[in-house]
């Protein structure tokens, strides 16, 4: 045990009276001088410190930002990178990432019309395409006071309401988990969505973040890979109405990465000793890799995604918000999505991730009002080498609140992962809640692995509370109707498979979308293993 006084450090026994100049006669009192935090973090000792230093280290920070930078800044100085150690990464090991080295992408990729064109959104009010983290407005259409509809605001920070502004990283600073303070401390630009009391929103503000892929540095390696840093603030004022759509994408044309690192543990070995002077300076042990293994030449690009969604809604706002995630296949993607809840407001989120070889949502929902209401929609696909964890937190604090969550996940190949840790608290003060939770998961293959941990913690008494969970293979019934029919049993797998996953893709609620997901459904069932 080491007590601090003043600046020193003194060491008695655990659980002994501390008694000054009156040491136990077994412990020999030792003094150091104690270091604050900023300098302790500048005396970085593990491989987690190293990466999280070299990573943001000579960002520039955008005169907007300063306020942001400095809060990320002190959360760093002692923050350090999660570890199959913690609780809540037990099952998402972020080693691939932590050996990689990342840097933020260079701005200025070319985005063709043809790639917003197959990106499209009709009857969007306003559309903020984001490159590699950076608002592109040349892209963009909508941007501006009132473009998107009289009292809206869609665009920079900026530009945005000061009383809005203001609001930046009010929910990630405390709430948010360290991907999310990655962000606060890469971020080159946010996207503001300010809605005023009383206005309702003709049509989906739709955000578009593409990844280009590209490196700043003349050579790229497997243990290299650029970084984006996207972030949406939206407000949504009282009696006010609107929706986000947030589309992640991998940038069509984007160069191929160099191979991944292979699955097998020696492979994985040999590779991250061959990896760069950094990494290995690191001293980060090897495992296997989140990432496809392929050949160079069919290799999909590289990189890492760190995004953020701040959601405020005042008393009685409606927020429907849909998150789509197809990133590339070998692609890092950690989306925090942190959302506060004033009375009698209404916040439907509907979730379809298909992309990414290491993906993670963290989701925290706060009802900080009486008669609130909380809808969650989530499909997850994971086919080879693809790990989809979902974390989700939901908060219920005050009367008649009512929460829906429904999860949905399918593994479609023996070295898929699936991870979902769920968890719904209704304090004492939530009496007379309604809340449900349900987890429904298809396993194609044998060897494919979830791990699912929903959980309801309930402290009030007055309650009407729900959950469940399923984790199955196709029935053999459900098989026979269709081979009875003269249909084959692929095409049955491929049916059954598709309705599994539709009940939650059909709320997306916009067909062009839909028909983006469900292609890359297709794409990845067709790799299924027989």
């Amino acid at each position: 045990m080491q007590t601090c006084i003043g600046n020193t450090v003194r060491t008695n026994l655990a659980g002994q009276r501390c008694v000054s100049n009156a040491p136990h006669p077994n412990v020999r009192p030792t003094f150091r001088i104690c270091r604050s935090a900023a300098v302790a973090s500048a005396v970085q000792t593990t491989p987690e410190d190293k990466w999280l230093a070299r990573t943001v280290k000579d960002v520039a920070t955008p005169p907007s930002l300063a306020g942001l930078r400095e809060q990320a800044n002190s959360a760093i100085a002692t923050l350090r990178m999660p570890s199959t150690r913690n609780e809540d990464y037990r099952f998402t090991d972020i080693t691939p990432l932590l050996r990689t080295d990342v840097q933020l992408a260079p701005a200025g990729a070319p985005v063709s019309p043809e790639v917003l064109q197959r990106h499209s959104l009709p009857g969007a009010a306003a559309v903020a395409v984001l490159v590699d983290g950076r608002l592109r407005p040349e892209l963009s259409r909508g941007l501006g006071r009132g473009a998107a509809g009289e009292g809206a605001y869609v665009g920079p920070l900026e530009g945005a309401p000061q009383e809005v502004a203001e609001q930046l990283g009010c929910l990630s600073g405390p709430r948010g988990g360290p991907f999310a303070t990655l962000n606060s401390g890469l971020a080159a630009e946010v996207v503001v969505v300010a809605v005023r009391p009383g206005v309702a929103l003709g049509g989906p503000v739709f955000v578009l973040h593409l990844a280009s892929g590209s490196s700043s540095s003349s050579s790229s390696s497997s243990t290299s890979a650029p970084a984006s840093a996207p972030r949406v603030l939206l407000h949504a004022g009282a009696a006010s109405s609107v929706e986000l759509v947030q589309e992640f994408a991998q940038l069509e044309g984007a160069p191929a990465a160099a191979e991944p690192a292979p699955a097998s543990s020696s492979d994985a070995t040999a590779a991250a000793a061959a990896g760069t002077a950094a990494a290995a300076a690191d001293g980060v042990s090897a495992s296997p890799s989140a990432s496809p293994s392929a050949s160079p030449a069919s290799a999909p690009p590289r990189y890492l995604c760190t995004s953020v969604a701040e959601v405020l809604l005042e008393e009685g706002a409606s927020v429907r918000h849909a998150y789509v995630q197809r990133e590339s296949s070998a692609a890092f993607h950690f989306h925090g999505s942190l959302v506060r809840q004033a009375a009698r407001s209404e916040y439907r989120l509907t979730e379809a991730a298909v992309g990414g070889g290491l993906a993670r949502h963290d989701l925290t929902i706060l009802q900080a009002g009486p008669e609130t209401r909380t809808d969650l929609s989530h499909f997850l696909l994971c086919g080879p080498h693809q790990l989809h964890d979902l974390h989700s937190r939901l908060q219920l604090d005050h009367r008649g609140g009512q929460a829906s969550q429904l999860h949905k996940c399918i593994v479609s190949h023996a070295s898929g992962r699936g991870v979902f840790d769920g968890n719904v608290k209704v304090n004492r003060g939530a009496q007379q809640t309604d809340a449900g939770q349900l987890s429904r998961n298809l396993l194609l293959v044998p060897l494919a692995t979830v791990n699912v941990k929903p959980n309801l913690q309930i402290v009030a008494d007055d309650v009407k509370c729900t959950h469940g969970c399923a984790v199955s293979d196709l029935r053999d019934e459900e098989l026979f109707y269709f081979r009875a029919r003269g249909i084959s049993a692929e095409a049955a797998r491929q049916a059954l498979v598709f309705s599994f996953g539709s009940e939650v893709v059909q709320r997306v609620g916009h067909p062009e979308l839909q028909q983006r997901v469900q292609a890359d459904v297709a794409a990845t069932l067709g790799r299924l293993e027989g």
